[in-house]
């Protein structure tokens, strides 16, 4: 692709699509804050962090895993920092920490699959038909990460004693309203992501449905989870390109979307580093 041509379709995301795509970006993170407590509370946490505490350690976990590579970097420092809600500072309340906050993107990563695969079924996009079949394979090996957690601590009586402990240390859930909330909470943050990316795309190309972006834009934003990559650099154009391109965007205007939602990651993650270097992730002497 000719950069002049990619430079050439960015001039025409307006400066509205691009405030409401990296409004839609805060509200999104500002709604994973939430999914992130209530998967604490579901999860028996005894000491939930403060709101600023929670505030500072996911947009300093933003940070991380948008630049760094991998795009998990972020989420187990989190969640070996929010260790003390789990009553201690042992490698055991880390273990819980970590698995919660995983727990946190299986579902995020049903949620996107849930989202496209509804949207595909009710408006496919040409020349994706097996999207649906392949989100439904993605919401299975979630459903199966997510019941080996909840059943692995059953099995420590017939284990060896170092595989038992770490595994004796998952969560167990104990209440299923606050867990409800969290998949809600998923829905939302994949619904305002969706709605970001059409705003790009729309802006660019009028001629782009939301319809055709609610299915696009699950898929891209799984590009992030592709491991050795930063922030999905290089997945996600190929993504935008590929999806776009079955409804007839150009590929340089594809590329323009795609570097302009990378933009909204970039900035808010950029914020996180602020943090970062304001605040540091010990969080001061209560650690709360």
């Amino acid at each position: 692709v000719d950069p002049g041509e990619v430079i050439a379709a960015w001039r025409r995301l307006s400066v509205g699509a691009a405030l409401t795509a990296l409004t839609l970006t805060f509200i999104g993170l500002g709604t994973g804050i939430v999914r992130w407590r209530l998967l604490l509370r579901a999860y028996g946490a005894i000491d939930i962090p403060s709101w600023a505490r929670l505030v500072h350690l996911y947009m300093v976990g933003h940070f991380y895993n948008t630049y760094a590579p991998g795009g998990v970097g972020g989420d187990v420092l989190r969640g070996v920092a929010s260790r003390k809600a789990f009553g201690d500072v042992t490698w055991a309340s880390a273990t819980t920490g970590v698995a919660v906050v995983f727990i946190e993107r299986v579902l995020g990563v049903s949620a996107l699959l849930g989202l496209a695969a509804g949207a595909h079924f009710y408006r496919p996009l040409p020349g994706l038909e097996n999207v649906g079949v392949w989100a439904g394979l993605g919401l299975a090996v979630g459903m199966l990460a997510l019941g080996g957690i909840a059943l692995a601590p059953r099995l420590t009586p017939w284990l060896p004693k170092k595989l038992a402990e770490p595994i004796r240390a998952l969560p167990r859930l104990y209440t299923w309203w606050p867990f409800v909330g969290a998949i809600v909470a998923s829905l939302i943050i994949h619904s305002l992501n969706a709605v970001a990316g059409h705003a790009i795309m729309h802006s660019l190309d009028p001629a782009v449905k939301a319809s055709e972006s609610a299915v696009a834009m699950p898929l891209v934003s799984a590009s992030a989870f592709f491991p050795f990559t930063v922030g999905g650099a290089g997945v996600r154009e190929a993504a935008f390109a590929a999806l776009y391109g079955t409804v007839g965007v150009p590929e340089a205007t594809a590329y323009a979307g795609s570097l302009s939602f990378w933009a909204t990651q970039l900035i808010s993650a950029g914020v996180g580093g602020l943090v970062n270097l304001w605040i540091p992730i010990s969080g001061g002497p209560d650690d709360r």
